[in-house]
């Protein structure tokens, strides 16, 4: 499913946490691509990392000075993002929501898929938090496919009943999977009942990044799950929104979080993903998965200095 050739997929990563990512300079990875967010306050931006002059990683050592990165090889004062000036790199696109930081390589609007929209949303009515950081040694697209593997809920995360799970296409051409859990009622729900019915909605944004809503009523919890390359298997992440009104559930939820995405664990590091594939009738996600991840073209895994 990787594009390959030292190739990513175009759109959205969820490209780190809020904790991964200090003052100043902090160096990134993505794919092949050398990358470093630059923080000043509140602000968080984010650059190709490779000096023009000469190669050196600025983010390895590379201080902010205003508006410029001075390279720890040579002291070169390299602009952000200023692609008319001799020494400069390039800025990536790039979106906040509370805990998590999303960027993506591609220029190319159709990559977007209406998450900028969603995500803006989601940071305006949503407390988003930090949940889960871990290296994976799978592709990434394997991490993500997850949401759309119905028939591993009740197997792997022992839900004890998964109904409906159909397949749809959304507005903006993003890949829908709607059901139903049914599961004894989480400990932040009044109704201590054992058969609680949960609306499970994933929307798949990029091979790289799905929103999934989960839960009752007129305030379902949303799980942010994405997964970087980082050149042997990924970087998976996943953060958490709650309504404001509702973060009494938060340590109960980023811990059901960290426990669901070690059970994943399990089977992805022991996977064979070069076995033979031979998916049936009840893979159907899982295929519409992987096609809705043949319609991203492949982008530069390493961009080229700006000069």
């Amino acid at each position: 499913m990787t594009a390959g050739n030292g190739e990513l997929h175009g759109g959205w990563f969820l490209l780190a946490l809020d904790d991964e990512i200090g003052q100043g300079v902090t160096p990134l990875l993505l794919g092949g691509a050398r990358l470093m967010a630059v923080r000043d306050g509140e602000r968080i931006r984010v650059f190709e990392a490779t000096c023009p002059h000469r190669g050196a990683h600025l983010g390895y050592g590379g201080k902010l000075d205003g508006d410029r990165v001075i390279c720890p090889f040579h002291g070169k004062r390299i602009s952000l993002g200023e692609s008319g000036r001799r020494w400069s790199v390039g800025e990536l696109r790039t979106l906040r929501a509370g805990a998590a930081l999303f960027a993506r390589l591609s220029g190319d609007p159709g990559d977007d898929r209406g998450f900028e929209q969603a995500i803006k949303q989601a940071a305006q009515d949503l407390v988003i938090v930090a949940a889960v950081r871990r290296p994976v040694t799978v592709p990434a697209e394997y991490v993500v496919e997850n949401a759309f593997d119905a028939q591993h809920f009740s197997t792997v995360h022992l839900v004890p009943s998964v109904r409906g799970m159909r397949v749809s296409m959304g507005e903006h051409d993003e890949l829908v999977i709607e059901g139903e859990f049914r599961t004894k009622a989480p400990p932040w729900e009044k109704e201590r009942r054992l058969d609680f019915a949960s609306r499970f909605v994933a929307r798949a944004y990029s091979p790289h990044l799905v929103v999934t809503e989960l839960g009752a009523g007129e305030a379902p919890y949303t799980i942010v799950t994405g997964a970087v390359p980082d050149g042997t298997g990924c970087v998976g992440r996943v953060a958490i929104g709650v309504r404001p009104d509702r973060t009494d559930s938060l340590p109960a939820l980023v811990h059901g979080a960290r426990y669901a995405f070690d059970q994943d664990c399990v089977v992805w590091d022991h996977l064979d993903t070069r076995a033979p594939q031979r998916l049936d009738a009840g893979d159907t996600p899982v295929i519409a998965f992987r096609r809705f991840c043949e319609g991203f073209a492949a982008v530069p895994s390493a961009p080229g200095a700006c000069s």
